[in-house]
């Protein structure tokens, strides 16, 4: 499947794994609203990729096929942002409650492990 990167996004975004941050992507949705006859989705299904599941009132609902989540979740490595970034995001979302913290700290505190390893 010879799938771009715009195609990828719109896979991506049907999972639900569009965001960079995200460690291990976890799709938790599989569905895409489209006016009828959208192209970019119209490239998508002849590609293999997604398959019209339901049109009406105005709109096209589509879904992932097999091969398209198998795509996107593979592509979710090329956007994702790299450990140290989401360590330092981890940091720093962390600093918001609790101000006195420094990254020092935040690195080597047995107690804050379990975030570090979750970033």
């Amino acid at each position: 499947m010879d799938l771009s990167s715009a195609h990828l996004s719109t896979l991506r975004h049907m999972l639900g794994i569009d965001d960079p941050w995200m460690r291990h992507p976890n799709p938790y949705r599989d569905y895409y609203c489209a006016t009828p006859g959208d192209g970019h989705l119209r490239e998508l299904q002849a590609l293999g990729a997604v398959h019209l599941y339901q049109a009406g009132g105005g709109y096209e609902w589509w879904r992932c096929t097999d091969a398209g989540r198998a795509a996107a979740m593979a592509s979710h490595r090329t956007i994702r942002r790299p450990k140290g970034a989401r360590l330092y995001a981890r940091f720093l979302d962390l600093k918001d409650c609790c101000p006195d913290l420094d990254f020092k700290r935040f690195l080597t505190d047995p107690s804050l492990r379990r975030l570090r390893q979750e970033a």
